[in-house]
């Protein structure tokens, strides 16, 4: 074999290692993303819960200020009362009172109703809160572990890069030249083995003159299907 094809099988063994490391590093933001995406539905029931508590309250407030209204006109009907001397007058007063005193009932029981599902709405929101603490919590887990992950990979692919940068330096460059052309296009290697006539990358058959260009074992050799460089497995 080739003192060059067996440093470019070398070369790239640590090529393919910084590609998984660029690919690992590309796909951690994609993985916080979808960390977070966790706490949108728990969010939601949150804010839902939050805008069914105040839509109650201001129901109550509302039926407080009926009740509250009902009440002076019942105090100032009875003032009117006090001071009048005719007695169909009194009796006329007297059922304006009943009125809304009976009014002020019917509110007060509608208060209740909905006090009650205030209460109901606030367990709701406290158990919201509760589930939005757990996921809150594991998310934040992942995106601790996804950080330190981050900061690992980017120190390992550092340390890749330069020491590639040694390991290139030696190869010919009309050689390097042609296999990083390749690399860049194939997903899978640029220089790949030939065995019993068969191309390693596109697996198709090689011509005779190929495998025998591969026995002379003189001149870098590519497959003449794929362009991929080869070197003989037999």
């Amino acid at each position: 074999m080739l003192p060059e094809i067996t440093k470019l099988i070398q070369l790239q063994e640590r090529d393919q290692r910084i590609r998984l490391l660029q690919k690992e590093l590309k796909d951690i933001p994609k993985h916080e993303a979808a960390a977070k995406a966790q706490l949108a539905g728990d969010l939601a029931s949150v804010e839902a819960a939050t805008l069914k508590g105040k839509e109650i309250e201001v129901k109550i407030k509302s039926v407080e200020l009926d009740i509250q209204t009902r009440q002076n006109s019942i105090k100032r009907l009875h003032d009117q009362q006090f001071e009048t001397r005719k007695n169909d007058e009194f009796q006329a007063l007297g059922v304006e009172i009943q009125r809304y005193e009976n009014d002020v009932r019917s509110l007060e029981d509608k208060e209740l109703e909905f006090m009650e599902e205030l209460e109901t709405a606030k367990l709701v929101l406290k158990d919201a809160q509760a589930k939005l603490a757990q996921t809150q919590s594991r998310v934040n887990d992942e995106l601790n572990v996804l950080t330190e992950r981050f900061a690992g990979v980017r120190t390992r692919l550092a340390e890749e890069e330069a020491e590639r940068k040694t390991q290139a330096a030696p190869i010919d460059s009309t050689v390097m030249d042609l296999y990083t052309r390749l690399f860049s296009k194939k997903p899978d290697a640029a220089v790949v083995p030939c065995s019993h006539g068969i191309c390693g990358g596109c697996h198709m058959k090689v011509i005779m003159g190929t495998i025998q260009q591969l026995r002379a074992d003189e001149v870098v050799t590519q497959c003449e299907s794929c362009g991929r460089i080869l070197y003989l497995v037999e």
